[in-house]
């Protein structure tokens, strides 16, 4: 059986590493509404209630990377991040925003933070199958492109328009399919992108076009027709510069 060291599990929030972590906990729950009726035997009986997911983390007080005061910032700007957490062999991936923050200082300790974060919906663990779905990206049509694994790192256009690719080309889904894009924007200039649904065996564009937003984005494309050799298509236009935290791609 497979063993996992609780070490190698760790928090990012919009693709940056939370610094000096020490332990995290992610939580899945549900409420259980009571209905015991006279029906039941004497035993009790529930519905199904609200669900929700948390993550729960601590670690060293930190003036770098991703740091306490970026942590806090969160808070005060109520804004939301997307919070993956690596290290399970597959990513568990989610919106989501802090709900506590706690800032420690014990005598002659080094001094530490901890908090929770609450996911806007659900906490995703993506099975094995995003990591086929997209490895890379590439554009040959844009001035300017830049990647690491599945993060884009630079994006310009000034005229014209360009398109995005993921790689490989080789995404199979059949009419009616969900696939999911989440990943965190930064657009330093220009207009926002789209992101779509591509067949390159004639099918073209294969589902609606979503419109990216700055910040956190978790795109929901439906596939219109059945993919043979399919990949995502991000549409550039001009006077557009941006970069990504890493793409997660995966079917619901």
């Amino acid at each position: 059986m497979a063993k996992i060291n609780g070490t190698d599990l760790l928090v990012y929030a919009d693709g940056t590493l939370i610094a000096y972590q020490k332990t995290c906990t992610v939580s899945w729950e549900q409420d259980l509404p009571d209905a015991t009726t006279k029906d039941s035997s004497g035993w009790e009986e529930h519905l199904n209630g609200t669900r929700r997911a948390t993550c729960d983390f601590d670690g060293l007080y930190s003036t770098t990377g991703l740091s306490a005061e970026d942590l806090i910032t969160y808070i005060t700007g109520r804004t939301s991040c997307v919070l993956v957490i690596n290290g399970t062999g597959v990513p568990i991936v989610g919106e989501a925003r802090p709900k506590n923050l706690s800032v420690n200082a014990a005598m002659e300790e080094p001094g530490s933070i901890s908090g929770s974060f609450t996911y806007d919906g659900p906490a995703w663990m993506l099975t094995g199958d995003y990591v086929a779905l997209a490895t890379g990206w590439s554009s040959a049509s844009l001035e300017t492109f830049t990647s690491s694994g599945i993060k884009i790192t630079s994006a310009i256009e000034t005229s014209g328009s360009g398109v995005i690719s993921s790689t490989p080309a080789e995404m199979d889904w059949s009419t009616g399919d969900v696939l999911k894009a989440v990943f965190f924007l930064t657009l330093n200039s220009g207009t926002l992108p789209t992101i779509k649904l591509y067949d390159t065996n004639g099918g073209g564009i294969l589902s609606n076009a979503v419109t990216l937003v700055e910040g956190v984005n978790i795109c929901t494309m439906t596939a219109t027709g059945d993919g043979t050799d399919g990949n995502i298509r991000i549409q550039c236009e001009a006077n557009v510069n941006f970069s990504t935290s890493d793409i997660y791609i995966f079917k619901t």
